[in-house]
């Protein structure tokens, strides 16, 4: 070995980022030139104020919304320049969601929700479950299978959004408030999850979160004001 660094090209590059909404009063800025480089397998807390533009920017990085300027690359794909049916194939196979309130479907049970990015993405029911039940076994969750949505503690719920995200194996997770409905200690278990997830898959993880104790467990904090980076 010659002892040098590996150079990764970054997972997601964003450049000149910006972001504004149509209002009667007068557009409004949310994002004000936004650069950022995502290496694979690094993890990132997005923090700062409320209204300083960080869901939104998890919102764009994830192809849930469109940047006014600027452009996101996926693993070298302008994320621009696809179609709806393009992008919609991104969220479903490249990119797993964790969101603050869990939006599982409560006429389901915990494997038929986990199930659910797999059928989309036309995987067999056999398979789909297969897979489903593999990781929530991974999860601590084989017991409750069967168990809708009422059944089961938040914690457990939020596992299962988990265990969702990480269905089709994504690349990238993005991250929500993950813990901000939960518990300090139930809150601490989701974190140990996500970071096992990047530690034995390699899972590049970013994290929206008001919760400084958890950003101070990450790679790297990128701080959010008035839509720019500021740390």
């Amino acid at each position: 070995m010659s002892g040098e660094l590996e150079i990764l090209e970054p997972l997601v590059k964003v450049e000149g980022l910006r972001k504004s909404y149509p209002r009667p009063e007068g557009e409004v800025q949310v994002l004000k030139g936004i650069d950022l480089a995502i290496a694979p397998g690094e993890t990132i807390a997005v923090v700062g104020v409320s209204g300083a533009g960080k869901s939104t920017l998890l919102h764009i990085l994830g192809a849930l919304d469109r940047p006014t300027a600027g452009r996101v690359l996926l693993e070298g794909q302008d994320l621009g320049q696809l179609s709806r049916d393009q992008l919609a194939a991104i969220r479903n196979q490249k990119v797993g969601f964790v969101f603050q309130f869990h939006h599982l479907l409560p006429e389901f049970n915990t494997l038929e929700n986990t199930m659910m990015p797999g059928l989309v993405a036309g995987l067999s029911h056999s398979e789909a479950a297969d897979r489903a039940g593999k990781i929530l076994g991974e999860l601590g969750l084989s017991h409750r299978l069967t168990h809708r949505l009422g059944e089961l503690s938040g914690g457990e719920q939020q596992r299962v959004a988990v265990a969702r995200a990480m269905l089709l194996e994504p690349r990238l997770i993005l991250a929500d408030e993950p813990t901000g409905n939960l518990d300090a200690k139930t809150g601490r278990v989701v974190e140990d999850l996500l970071l096992d997830l990047n530690r034995t898959r390699r899972v590049t993880i970013v994290v929206v979160t008001h919760n400084e104790a958890l950003a101070a467990r990450l790679h790297r904090r990128v701080r959010l004001h008035d839509g720019q980076v500021v740390e």
